[in-house]
């Protein structure tokens, strides 16, 4: 009797300290991760890029972000809730672009937002896009709509300033998502976009721009859905540059200098969080061997 409950004793401990192990490498790794950044004095240099801040009474327009349109069309900013729209946290920026008024083509919708930079700098732009319509699965992805990012070198918030714009390979999906007919019911998806925003001597504030864009005057509605903004690079005013040696400064403006679509990628804490998981199975597979014996 009493080797059976010093047995149980064992077990009750070695789990509680596969726990403990678990739980405690986890926090350090994600402390190392958070930490990161800062060791190497990298900021993220946008504000409320996660789009949650709104503000009240609302425009449709979240708290940091300005609207920008060219006219000639029904136009519409607002305050994303539909979970599937949504890539995290309660709300996304959703812009709209309906109706033409007339024969205008290219219209274009627009967020931005000015922020101040180190001069002689990277920063590594990332953000999350769909573009939606109600167009039939065969109609889609015909070069009708886009969406692009851009930068006002001089921090003047004018789009005209804007000298390069860096096209989102993006795919169109149905606007609503989920909730169409079979077999175009796939849920909506977000498509992360990186590019690289390289500031020159004389640049220490930028704007930068997200806009979408219809081609052709029609009545077709396209939906553009922004989430997750960030702009990482050296904090505003250092004199530190982490322009790659072999690469050099901008002399005049910046200009991005790559502007890429990529997959989605697990997140460093997801993965923590799958290996503090496979550790804990492991160590309740050795408690249950040991049972057996």
């Amino acid at each position: 009797m009493s080797n059976s409950i010093c047995k149980r004793n064992i077990v009750s401990t070695m789990f509680k300290a596969v726990l403990c192990i678990g739980l405690l490498l986890t926090i350090v790794s994600l402390w190392v991760y958070s930490d990161a950044l800062a060791q190497d004095g990298l900021v993220d240099v946008i504000t409320n890029g996660s789009f949650e801040e709104r503000r009240d009474p609302s425009n449709g327009v979240a708290e940091g972000w300005e609207s920008y349109s060219n006219g000639e069309a029904e136009f519409g900013w607002y305050d994303e809730q539909w979970p599937e729209a949504v890539r995290m946290g309660e709300y996304s920026q959703l812009m709209e672009i309906d109706d033409v008024y007339t024969d205008a083509t290219d219209r274009v919708i627009a967020i931005y937002q000015t922020v101040d930079v180190a001069t002689n700098a990277d920063y590594e732009l990332t953000l999350y896009a769909i573009m939606r319509t109600d167009a039939r699965m065969e109609d889609r992805n015909n070069f009708e709509y886009e969406m692009h990012w851009g930068v006002d070198p001089f921090g003047e918030e004018n789009i005209d300033n804007v000298e390069q714009w860096v096209v989102m390979p993006l795919t169109e999906q149905l606007r609503i998502g989920s909730n169409g007919e079979f077999p175009d019911n796939e849920p909506l998806m977000y498509e992360v976009v990186t590019g690289t925003i390289r500031t020159g001597a004389d640049n220490s504030r930028i704007t930068l721009f997200i806009r979408g864009l219809k081609k052709f005057a029609t009545d077709a509605e396209v939906d553009f859905n922004v989430d997750d903004v960030s702009l990482v690079g050296p904090a505003p005013g250092s004199t530190i540059s982490n322009i790659p040696e072999a690469a050099s400064p901008s002399e005049d403006t910046p200009l991005p200098v790559t502007g890429l679509t990529t997959e989605a990628e697990t997140s460093i804490p997801t993965l923590l969080f799958g290996g503090m998981v496979l550790l804990m199975l492991g160590g309740i597979s050795t408690i249950k061997m040991l049972n057996r014996e």
